[in-house]
């Protein structure tokens, strides 16, 4: 039903919130770790990028209608591929989950909660997350659109809040550490649009699936945008980024601000949108987990598994044993993964996908074009 699905506001907001709960932690700083005074540079370079590889999706898309890259790959490659593929991001899904939730757990816990385990500090944002699937996809959509604007309003003050201490000079050298670190080795950057992961999920969601495109082109402009806000306030505004570990250098910025008397510590108020921004993150993740898993194994009723994907999340988040494996799943494995799931094996699937359907139905006119259904593609 209609009454059961995403407004193109709504699409727009699904993906723009898993983008915001990267920047608040350490995306900026891996970036500028990688290209240094070029970073900005480099952010332009891999949105263009970015939308050129957008383009070229959405029109491998076109002939597929109403369908998501489970339905295309049972198309390409039957039932067997369709499994494979959607365990295959289940578990994508579930180790970058668990990596965000536990470096904002273990920011927050230096920050506010030093006594605190981190089991009770993962358990609050997860249990968050099942309470708000038991009510269902629409709840934590409606939820979200109220989060998303906050999240967004919240990040646009605290970089405005700074602009006073902006040193221009430090995106000199405009190079950086050089071409190859600004435009070569500097794709791999593409990691940071991990948004396009769940895009590969969204169209049967969509009350409006023509919007796909619009929503599509919208979300990740956004995130372009706030992306390179970040990473050119943290630049131009910290001699030492690269220093920092513990803490997230855009929660240092904020905290280093005041509006006078009346709010000295505006950092509380930020920490609190950031917050309902992670449950929003960790709701729709669960959900899309729990919707690739009704897929693959065609249950009808998958609420019982949110528990046990739930759990998953709190295992894998307990696996690092400090900051340091932390930051290494995020630079080194959530980096490459990303890359492999959304730049390579679901651009490879459809590309396949279109040769085999130019090859079974280009004589046979349009009606015999695949549309999406509850089963796949007919």
């Amino acid at each position: 039903m209609s009454s059961s699905k995403l407004g193109t506001i709504e699409g727009i907001a699904f993906i723009v919130i898993i983008i915001l709960n990267h920047l608040v932690l350490n995306l900026p700083q891996n970036i500028l770790e990688h290209c240094g005074s070029s970073s900005p540079l480099n952010i332009i370079f891999i949105t263009i990028l970015v939308f050129l590889f957008l383009r070229v999706l959405l029109k491998l898309w076109k002939p597929f209608g109403n369908s998501d890259i489970l339905d295309i790959s049972e198309f390409l490659g039957g039932t067997v591929l369709k499994t494979i593929l959607g365990v295959l991001f289940i578990l994508y899904f579930i180790i970058i989950s668990s990596t965000v939730l536990r470096n904002f757990s273990e920011m927050i816990k230096v920050v506010y909660f030093e006594k605190a385990t981190i089991c009770l500090m993962l358990l609050f944002f997860l249990i968050a997350a099942a309470i708000a699937n038991r009510f269902g996809f629409r709840t934590i959509a409606k939820c979200n659109l109220i989060v998303v604007p906050i999240i967004l309003l919240n990040l646009l003050i605290a970089f405005f809040c700074i602009f006073s201490r902006f040193e221009i000079k430090r995106i000199f050298p405009i190079w950086g550490y050089g071409l190859n670190q600004t435009f070569f080795s500097g794709m791999s950057n593409l990691f940071a649009f991990t948004g396009i992961a769940y895009l590969y999920f969204l169209k049967p969601l969509l009350k409006n699936p023509e919007d796909f495109p619009k929503i599509s082109y919208v979300s990740i402009g956004i995130s372009a945008f706030y992306l390179f806000l970040s990473v050119t306030t943290l630049l131009f505004s910290f001699a030492d980024v690269l220093t920092i570990n513990e803490i997230s250098p855009v929660y240092l910025l904020i905290r280093g601000t005041n509006f006078g008397r009346f709010l000295q510590r505006p950092d509380a108020l930020f920490i609190l949108g950031w917050i309902l921004s992670l449950m929003s993150y960790l709701s729709i993740t669960v959900w899309t987990i729990s919707n690739i898993f009704k897929k693959v194994s065609k249950t009808s009723d998958t609420k019982p598994m949110i528990y046990c994907f739930c759990a998953l999340i709190f295992v894998f988040a307990l696996i690092p044993k400090n900051i340091a494996q932390i930051r290494f799943i995020q630079d080194v494995v959530f980096r490459y993964l990303t890359i492999i799931f959304v730049f390579i094996i679901g651009f490879t699937i459809l590309l396949f996908a279109n040769l085999k359907y130019r090859k079974k139905h280009l004589n046979k006119g349009h009606s015999n074009a695949p549309t999406h259904k509850e089963g796949g593609i007919s």
